[in-house]
């Protein structure tokens, strides 16, 4: 048993690893393939018919939401296809083959967004897939108590989940719910429960049962696609189903490890999916932790709370790995929040899937049972909400390659401790393992009380900590500017709060990529914008749009900036250093963000956003007076571009003689920010370097004798 389990866990653990620690190693991978704007042929089912939308510039285009069916890293995923007449004219449920070019989502990671370069064949209505056809006829079904409450029914049911808003699946990702956002393994077995008791009734002969099992379990398949915990559940039931028909019993854990191996066999990419290992993971974890935590908690507890406190534990502590993978933070309250939240999964899914097969023959039945299913679902997403948003609600971790490795340590001594029958061996485990927990706790105490001091300044400048993305605040005299709020919506919310932000007098977005401008929502939810002040270049990426519909939505005006615009904030002078209105002159979004100049009577700061090398020397030689000025007394300040990276002009670090160099970058980001390039040449110039990757949030106060420097710490 034991080396069945280890060789699970070593293959599952070393593919992740392998994504982890070495992405070049697979070039076709889904991130790769997006974050290179590939070029790619698909075939896809079309999930939601276009509608017309205006394009960043004022121009008419067109989207529709597809699913892509092909094998290879994009299998299963949901997508977002721009065109012109030809994506109009789609029909909802209908089979494409199209060359696209990828785009990041705006939404979140897992999806994508692509502009359509050819439509290769187009199935007619006739042409349509059954199940697609049930899948389309359901959802346009659909009704709520909230929109995000029917978009969670039909995640549940037929794991359709991209209608849910951002906030809704930040919430749930914050309290380790976001397997309830689609459907997974636990559906499936509801669904084959369901079949099981139906098809019990019936006077048939148990072969043709078990057959007719294989049909519903193979046709839910068909109905959800294949989900990477959809298809190892399916492998898994037909694994045990074909161990009743030859008249013998498969264990579970055997099942899992068939499943795990015929599926890596099958389809490799899978080794590079997140979403498969811990659905496998998760599946070990109940199949071997959860037993041993029920013998510990039932001596404590009821059975029934621990066997449900046992189940969501164990789930839990088999993924840690690959969770603080994705995400470095201890969710706080996952617990509590899965236990309530789990058991209302077997209800929505149940009728849930009843109005999906009655949705073709009566639409108005159908939507009555998803509205009585979105009830379950809406009090899931109060659960969320309320457990996301209370103090505390997650714990950063070590990050990088030392805090995964001291999480496996961690795993593998509880499962040792709870398994094990050698007093020796149980106090080696159960040492080694209070002995990190007790670490994380002491650090992190450490680091909240330097947290909570550090937020307690009153400081001119703060570079916020918002992971590979930029976000500055600059405050005076009761006036507060904020420069780009990074990629998601809690850190940037998290900085602003913990500074006491409720208005913020301009908002500077300087371009459009993910991490500058995903975390809009994020900044002014709950705050007053005066005005935002964001690029005229034409981009036609889909941050541009949503993140201008976020800012109307919200009735901000916005302001196209451009070379020589200037104002004021408190004591601050602000001037526009780049690009032209419309940065005719740039060849990309980075070459047009929108480089500032910040200055008061004792500080001079660049912001310089992404811009590269050629927009800085076009800004040295536009501005060559005041890039040459000694800046009197002033100390200059300098937030570098793009992170760090090697595309920057030395000429113009070596004018400005930056004192003090602000980098906004992610621990163990994949790009290198910094660069050895670019902190030798800051080195050459005399400037001290400050990095979020290493000191947490940096605020610069403004004293007598120059500028205080405090630094919020990392774990």
């Amino acid at each position: 048993m034991i080396l069945r389990i280890g060789a699970v866990s070593a293959w599952i653990l070393a593919a992740v690893f392998v994504n982890f620690l070495e992405p070049a190693i697979a070039p076709e991978s889904f991130t790769s393939l997006v974050e290179n704007r590939s070029t790619v042929t698909i075939s896809a089912q079309v999930l939601e018919t276009s509608k017309p939308a205006k394009g960043f510039a004022g121009t008419e285009k067109f989207a529709t939401k597809i699913r892509v069916l092909s094998s290879g890293p994009l299998q299963g995923r949901t997508g977002s296809l721009a065109g012109g007449e030809e994506v109009r004219d789609l029909l909802s449920g209908s089979s494409i083959k199209a060359v696209v070019s990828l785009r990041p989502a705006f939404k979140n990671d897992e999806d994508f967004s692509s502009n359509l370069k050819s439509l290769r064949s187009l199935s007619t209505s006739n042409d349509v897939d059954p199940l697609q056809q049930l899948r389309s006829s359901f959802t346009s079904s659909l009704s709520g108590v909230t929109s995000d409450s029917a978009a969670l029914v039909a995640g549940l049911t037929i794991g359709d989940d991209w209608k849910l808003s951002s906030e809704a699946l930040e919430n749930l990702k914050v309290v380790s719910l976001t397997h309830l956002s689609a459907v997974s393994g636990t559906n499936c077995a509801i669904v084959l429960a369901g079949a099981a008791f139906l098809l019990n009734l019936l006077p048939i002969r148990r072969p043709i049962r078990l057959s007719l099992s294989f049909g519903v379990i193979f046709g839910y398949l068909g109905l959800v696609g294949p989900e990477p915990s959809v298809l190892r559940a399916s492998v898994m039931v037909g694994a045990v189903l074909v161990g009743f028909i030859l008249g013998r019993r498969v264990p579970p854990l055997e099942a899992l490890s068939l499943a795990v191996v015929i599926l890596l066999i099958y389809q490799p990419a899978l080794a590079m999916d997140f979403g498969f290992a811990l659905s496998a993971l998760a599946t070990l974890g109940l199949l071997v932790l959860a037993p041993k935590l029920v013998e510990v908690l039932a001596k404590r507890m009821p059975l029934w709370l621990a066997v449900v406190v046992s189940v969501s534990l164990a789930a839990q502590i088999a993924c840690l790995p690959v969770l603080l993978m994705l995400q470095p933070t201890i969710p706080v309250y996952s617990i509590a929040a899965n236990v309530i939240a789990e058991p209302l999964v077997a209800p929505v899914t149940v009728i849930g899937l009843i109005a999906c097969l009655l949705s073709p023959v009566v639409p108005m039945v159908a939507s009555w049972l998803s509205l009585i299913a979105s009830v379950f679902t809406a009090f899931i997403l109060f659960v969320a909400a309320s457990f996301a948003n209370a103090p505390s609600a997650s714990i950063s971790w070590i990050e990088g390659s030392t805090g995964i490795i001291l999480a496996v340590v961690l795993v593998v001594g509880l499962w040792i401790f709870l398994a094990t029958k050698s007093a020796a061996l149980k106090s080696l485990a159960g040492g080694v393992s209070s002995l990190i927990v007790l670490s994380f706790f002491a650090q992190s105490s450490s680091l909240a009380l330097q947290r909570n001091d550090f937020y307690g300044g009153n400081y001119s400048i703060v570079n916020c900590d918002v992971g590979q993305g930029d976000a500055l605040v600059i405050r005076s005299k009761g006036k507060v500017a904020v420069v780009d709020v990074g990629r998601e919506d809690p850190a940037i919310d998290s900085c602003l709060t913990n500074l006491g932000i409720s208005k913020i007098d301009l908002l500077v977005l300087t371009h459009y990529d993910l991490d500058h401008v995903g975390g809009t929502l994020g900044a002014i939810t709950g705050r007053e914008v005066v005005t935002a002040l964001v690029t005229s270049f034409s981009d036609d990426r889909p941050g541009a749009d949503i993140t201008q519909e976020i800012l109307e939505a919200k009735g901000i005006p916005m302001v196209r900036s451009e070379k020589g615009m200037s104002g004021s904030l408190g004591d601050f002078q602000w001037l526009v250093l780049s690009p032209h209105r419309g940065a005719p002159e740039a060849q990309d979004s980075n070459d047009a963000s929108t480089s500032m100049f910040w200055s008061n009577s004792q500080i001079a700061l660049f912001t310089l956003a992404d811009s590269g090398e050629r927009a800085q020397l076009r800004i040295g030689a536009e501005y060559a007076s005041l890039i040459e000025s000694d800046f009197g007394s002033k100390l200059v300040v300098v937030k570098v571009a793009h992170h760090g990276s090697a595309d920057q002009a030395p000429e113009f670090y070596e004018e400005i003689a930056a004192d003090i160099a602000l980098i906004s970058v992610g621990q163990s980001n994949s790009y290198g920010h910094p660069t050895k390039r670019t902190l030798d040449l800051l080195a050459r110039s005399g400037t001290k370097v400050m990095r979020t990757d290493e000191m947490g949030a940096i605020g610069l106060t403004e004293t007598d004798a120059g500028l205080e420097v405090a630094i919020a710490g990392r774990s």
